[in-house]
C-alpha cells in the first residue's frame, strides 16, 4: 500500500513538472533571452547570478522546514490520509506550483522586488502598502516562533546545538573552496557533504554546555544577523545547497527502504467532515496541509531570495515550481512515516522522525543512528529559515523605506531583529493560569495567516496576468479557492473565540485585511479596460 501510494505520487508529479510546467511558461511568456535581476544587478551580496543545483538547494531549503513534515501528518491523523494525500498532489501541482511559479516571475519582472511592489504597482499605493505591512509583520512573528523553537531545541538537544554549529562552519569553508576553486566541483560536494554528516558523530561526541535561554537567544540572534548581511555566496547558498542534501537522502533512503520493507497505511482513510469540534474538512485541511500543497511563505522566499539569483527566466520552473512538487513528494513521504507507525502521540516530528528510522533500518541502519539523523534533518531547516526570513524582512523594510545601500543592510538587519529579541521573551497568561510564550498565545492564527498570504500573493498575480492581457482562467479557480479557505477559517475563529478576545479580534483584523486587499484587487480583473492607477482613485 505504502509502495504504491509514493510511486504513484511520484509518477503524478513528475507527469505535472513534464506538462503542467511547460504549460505554465508557454502561457506566462517566460522569455529566457530576457536579462533577469540577477545579471543586471549582480552586487554579489544580493543580486547573484546562481546556478540551477545551488539555487534549487537553497530555494528548497528556505521553504519547506518542517512544514511538509508536521501538516500532511496533524492533518491525516485528523481528517484521514486519503484527503490530505489528494489535497497535496493537486495542491502542489495546480495551487501551489501556480503560486510560486508565478510569485518567482512577477518578482522578476519588477527587478528582484517583493510580491508586495508588484502589488502598489497594479493595484494601488494604499493596498500595496498594506499588503506590504500584512507580510512584514507575519515574518516578524515567524522569526520569533523559529527563535524560540530553535532556542528551545538546542538547550534539549546539546548534541544538535553543536552539530548546527558545526555545519554553519562547515557551509562557510564550503563556499570558500568554491569561490576559491580549490577542488574540482564534484569533489568538494562530495566532501563537504560527508563532513557535514560527519556533524552527526562530532554532536553525540561533543554536545554543547548547558546554557540558559537568554544566552542561546543571544548567541542565535547574532548568528540571524551575520548570515543575513554576508554575500548569498559566503554563507546562505552553500548552506542551503548542503542542507538540502539531508531531505535528498531522506526521501531517498526512505523510498528504498519503503520498497523493501513495504507496509500498509494504518492509518483512517477518511474520518469525516468534521472529527473535531469546528474542525470542519473544510477549511482546516486546506489550513493545515500548507508547505506541501500551497503556502504563502513560499511567496515570500520566491519574490525575496530566489528572484535575486536567477540566471534566467527559464530556470524559473526548475526552481520555484520544481521544488514545489518535490516538497509535495516530502509531504506524502511523512504520511507514510505516520502511517506506518500508526499515528502520533508525542509531536509530528517525533513521529516522522521514528516512521523514517523504521525506513533506514530496513536497509540495515540502525534505529538510532536513523532517528538521530532525521531528527537533525528536520532541526536543521529550522535555523535556515531563520536567518532567510530575516534577510526577507529586511529587504521589505528596504522596499518600505524605498531605499538600499549599506545602511539598510547592516542597520537595516539589526532593526528587523530588535522587535523578535523584546518578543521572545514575552508571555502570555493562558485560559488556565498558566504563563505561556507569546507567540503560543496566537498560534492557531498562523495556519490561516500564512494562507491568507497565499491568497493575496494569487490575486497579485492574477492582476498581474490581467494587466498583460494573458488569459488567467489556470490561475483564476486556486485563487478563488485560497481567499475562500483562509477567509472561512478566520471566520469560524471569530465565532469560537468571540470578537473582543485576542485570539477573535487578530482574526476580525486579518478578515478585515484579507477582503479588502482581495476585493481591491479582483475588481481590477474584472473591470473591462480598468488602468491599474485608478482602481483606488
Amino acid at each position: 500500500m505504502l509502495v504504491t501510494l509514493l510511486l504513484l505520487s511520484a509518477l503524478l508529479l513528475l507527469l505535472g513538472y513534464r506538462f503542467y510546467g511547460r504549460f505554465l511558461e508557454r502561457r506566462c511568456g517566460v522569455d529566457p533571452d530576457r536579462p533577469t535581476p540577477a545579471c543586471e544587478v549582480n552586487d554579489g551580496v544580493d543580486y547573484v547570478p546562481t546556478s540551477v543545483p545551488v539555487l534549487f538547494g537553497h530555494h528548497f531549503s528556505s521553504i519547506a522546514g518542517a512544514g511538509p513534515i508536521v501538516g500532511p501528518i496533524i492533518a491525516a491523523s485528523i481528517f484521514g490520509w486519503l484527503p490530505t494525500w489528494l489535497w497535496i498532489l493537486v495542491g502542489a501541482i495546480f495551487v501551489g506550483g501556480v503560486h510560486d511559479f508565478g510569485s518567482t516571475l512577477m518578482s522578476l519582472r519588477q527587478g528582484g522586488r517583493s510580491i508586495t511592489s508588484t502589488c502598489r504597482r497594479l493595484v494601488g499605493e494604499r493596498t500595496g502598502q498594506l499588503f506590504l505591512w500584512f507580510v512584514l509583520l507575519a515574518l516578524v512573528y515567524v522569526i520569533v516562533v523559529f527563535l524560540d523553537l530553535t532556542v528551545s531545541g538546542f538547550q534539549g538537544q546539546s548534541a544538535v546545538a553543536t552539530a548546527s554549529g558545526w555545519f554553519i562552519l562547515t557551509a562557510l569553508l564550503f563556499g570558500w573552496v568554491l569561490r576559491r576553486r580549490l577542488l574540482p566541483a564534484g569533489l568538494a560536494v562530495a566532501l563537504f557533504i560527508l563532513l557535514t554528516y560527519g556533524g552527526l558523530w562530532v554532536g553525540v561526541s561533543f554536545p554543547a554546555p548547558a546554557l540558559d535561554k537568554p544566552v542561546w537567544i543571544g548567541l542565535v540572534l547574532l548568528y540571524c544577523y551575520v548570515a543575513a548581511i554576508l554575500p548569498v555566496g559566503t554563507l546562505m547558498q552553500p548552506r542551503d545547497f548542503l542542507s538540502a542534501t539531508f531531505l535528498y537522502a531522506i526521501l531517498l533512503f526512505g523510498v528504498l527502504g519503503m520498497l523493501v520493507r513495504g507496509g500498509g497505511m494504518d492509518l483512517p482513510v477518511f474520518a469525516g467532515f468534521e472529527p473535531k469540534d469546528l474542525q470542519y474538512l473544510a477549511p482546516f485541511l486546506f489550513i493545515t496541509v500548507a508547505c506541501g500543497a500551497c503556502s504563502g511563505f513560499h511567496s515570500v522566499v520566491s519574490s525575496g531570495t530566489t528572484s535575486k539569483q536567477l540566471r534566467t527566466e527559464r530556470d524559473v520552473k526548475k526552481v520555484a515550481y520544481g521544488a514545489m512538487l518535490v516538497e509535495g513528494l516530502l509531504a506524502v513521504f511523512a504520511l507514510g512515516c505516520v502511517g506506518v507507525v500508526g499515528g502520533f502521540t508525542g509531536s509530528p516530528v517525533e513521529a516522522f522522525s521514528r516512521g523514517a528510522s523504521l525506513f533506514f533500518s530496513a536497509l540495515g541502519l540502525p534505529l538510532e543512528l536513523g532517528l538521530a539523523f532525521a531528527s537533525l534533518a528536520v532541526s536543521t531547516f529550522l535555523l535556515t529559515s531563520l536567518d532567510t526570513c530575516t534577510r526577507l524582512t529586511r529587504f521589505l523594510l528596504e522596499e518600505l523605506l524605498d531605499r538600499r545601500n549599506r545602511w539598510t543592510r547592516f542597520g537595516g538587519t539589526f532593526i528587523v531583529l530588535l522587535l523578535p529579541a523584546a518578543a521572545v521573551f514575552g508571555t502570555f497568561t493562558g485560559p488556565e493560569g498558566q504563563l505561556i510564550p507569546a507567540w503560543k498565545a496566537v498560534w492557531p492564527l498562523f495556519g490561516a495567516t500564512n494562507q491568507l498570504l497565499a491568497a493575496l500573493a494569487l490575486t497579485t498575480f492574477l492582476v498581474f496576468l490581467r494587466d498583460r492581457r494573458i488569459a488567467f482562467g489556470f490561475a483564476l479557480w486556486p485563487t478563488l479557492f485560497m481567499v475562500a479557505m483562509p477567509m472561512l477559517a478566520l471566520a469560524l475563529m471569530v465565532v469560537e473565540h468571540g470578537p473582543m478576545s485576542l485570539l477573535g479580534g487578530i482574526a476580525c483584523a486579518m478578515l478585515a485585511l484579507g477582503l479588502y486587499v482581495s476585493v481591491m484587487s479582483l475588481r481590477f480583473v474584472f473591470t473591462p479596460s480598468t488602468p491599474a492607477a485608478s482602481v483606488e482613485a
